[in-house]
Order: C-alpha cells, then structure tokens, then sequence
C-alpha cells in the first residue's frame, strides 16, 4: 500500500500559487463583509450609564455622573432590534475605590465599552458616544469656622449687647464644596435675634447654619446658648402739685383733710418711658380706712399708682402727709 504524501497535499493547498489564493481570501471576505452590511441594520438609542461601587470603609459616595446617558448604535438583524428594549439596556461600570485614603480623588473619568452594555447581547455595538463619562464623589470633610455674630432685629428699650461661650463650630461635607471657603472670611451663619420691645435681658437658644449650599452641609453643633443684655438708659423727670387722694372707711361719714393736698413726684425710668409719660399717668393714694375716727394728726404713707404699659419709678415728696378732721360747729 502506498503512504499518503500529506506534506506535498498541503504544499499544493497553500504554498503553491499563494498570491492568488490570498487574493481570492481577500476578496470573499470583503464581499461577506459587504453582504452582512446590506441585510442588516442600525438602530442609535441612548443608553443610561449606571455607576457603582463598595462605599464601605471609604466614606466616599458618588455625588454625580457627567453625562448621565451615552447613544449607542447598535447593528443586527430587523427583527432582534425591532425586539430590544431600551428601558432595560444600560451601561453597567463598577470603579475600584481604595478604602481608608485621605487622598483619593475628587473625580474620576471612566471608559465605556461593549462589554459594559447589558441586556443586549445578540447585537454588535458599532459606536458609542461620548467613550468616556466623569464620575465626581462626594468625599467627606470637616473644616472648623468660626461664627458669625448673630444679627439683632427690632428695637429694645435700651443698649443690647450679646455674650456666648461657642466661637467657632465645624462644618461638616464634600470636600468640593468646603475646598471653596477661605476659613479666614468664611463664617458660620448664625439665626437672627429679634428683641422689638424688650426692656430685660434674657438668654436664648440660636440655631446655626453652614455657609455656601446649606442643604448638603451640616454644622456641629447646630446651635448656641445667647445672652441678650438691655442696659435702659436711666433718666428722671418731676411731676409737681399731683393731688393727694384719700381713701376712706364706708363708714367713715366725716371727711378727711390732708396736709399737704398736693405733692410731687420724683419719676426714674428708661429714657424712652420718661418722654412719653404724663401726670395724668399717675394717681397718689393715702388710705384712711385702718384710722380711728377720732384720731387726727397721723401721718400716712402715700402709695402711687400708674397706668397700665407704665414700667417706671415714681416716689411722692414728702413720702407721707397728716390726716385731720375739720373741727365741729354746734349751734348755740
């Protein structure tokens, strides 16, 4: 039996007149190439990109994706495209993050490919665009401020002042959004402090707030303890000649006479309160109703009576006056 020449078959299949098999490989592959093209087709969606990952132990998270969603042309046959569904497709990219660096990057610029493409296998991705989206973390910070002096609204009756322990709070979030503050002119927002009508000092809780996007940043702590002081500016004034009142028993029948009738009135208040009293405001009472009626000569202390809103001092001089009865006539 005679041996097959297997080395002389495959010399006659690709060795000899090699150039024209190579053209002819050529030109079948690009008449395939050709043919596939016609009888398929393209379809351009845009495709969300989805970005993940392990936030744990970084304390990282991501903040945003640039751009949010990427067109895809896809090329397959008529009906596998007509059949896609293009709310379930979507770019599925997962970057490493290393865990417990300080130093890690604000921002990132990720590369998509075909390989990423969900939910879209029996079709060829022909072109993506953009190839590349910029994913930003958000990576926590803390920066110490100090706080702003709160804001006084309204009008006391009197000098305010404020006094507080708490000088500086820190601020507390992304460290693109702190990285923006200068700590020596950026300040902690304080609420304000509205003291219209006070005439006393008073304590009060202030709540505080962070500069720049107050929704994304958070301060601590998130309050104060505030003293408010309203120092009155003192002034007094005389009101002369108030006539003496005199409050008698109901069973008392004969009438009492005061010595002297008329006193003044020595009044010391806010300045404010000064200007807008008048002597009508006040009244000057001496009660009889605890004397004997036959005692004359007591001297009774006066009390002084003011109007309702007044808040001032007022002390009579004399501070008391001599109750009498007036003599009797009997008829000869």
């Amino acid at each position: 039996m005679r041996a097959i020449n297997w080395r002389g078959i495959l010399r006659l299949m690709f060795v000899r007149d090699w150039t024209w098999k190579l053209v002819s490989l050529v030109i079948a592959c690009l008449l395939y190439f050709s043919i596939n093209t016609q009888i398929s087709h393209r379809r351009t969606l845009s495709v969300p990109v989805d970005v993940a990952f392990d936030s744990a132990g970084t304390g990282v998270v991501i903040e945003s994706v640039e751009p949010r969603a990427v067109q895809v042309t896809l090329r397959g046959s008529y009906s596998a495209l007509n059949q896609l569904n293009p709310e379930i497709m979507q770019f599925d990219t997962r970057p490493k993050r290393k865990k417990n660096n300080a130093a890690q990057a604000d921002s990132e610029t990720i590369k998509l490919s075909r390989f990423q493409l969900r939910n879209a296998t029996s079709l060829r991705v022909v072109d993506i665009d953009p190839t590349r989206v910029l994913v930003k973390y958000d990576v926590p910070m803390d920066l110490t401020l100090g706080i702003a002096r709160p804001e006084i609204t309204g009008t006391a009756r009197g000098q305010v002042s404020l006094s507080y322990g708490l000088t500086n709070a820190v601020v507390t979030g992304s460290r693109r959004l702190l990285a923006t503050l200068a700590p020596s002119k950026a300040q902690v927002l304080s609420a304000p402090i509205n003291v219209e009508g006070r005439t006393t000092s008073f304590q009060t809780r202030v709540s505080l707030y962070p500069p720049g996007d107050q929704t994304r940043l958070k301060v601590a702590p998130s309050d104060m303890v505030v003293n408010v002081h309203i120092t009155s500016e003192m002034s007094s004034t005389r009101i002369e000649h108030v006539p003496v009142l005199i409050i008698a028993a109901a069973t008392d029948t004969t009438p009492w006479v005061c010595a002297p009738s008329f006193v003044d009135l020595e009044v010391t208040g806010a300045e404010a309160e000064i200007a807008r009293i008048r002597p009508g405001d006040f009244s000057v009472l001496a009660d009889a109703t605890h004397l004997d009626g036959d005692t004359a000569g007591d001297r009774i202390p006066l009390t002084v009576f003011a109007r309702q809103g007044i808040t001032v001092t007022a002390v009579t001089m004399p501070a008391s006056v001599e109750l009498t009865r007036p003599p009797s006539t009997n008829p000869e």
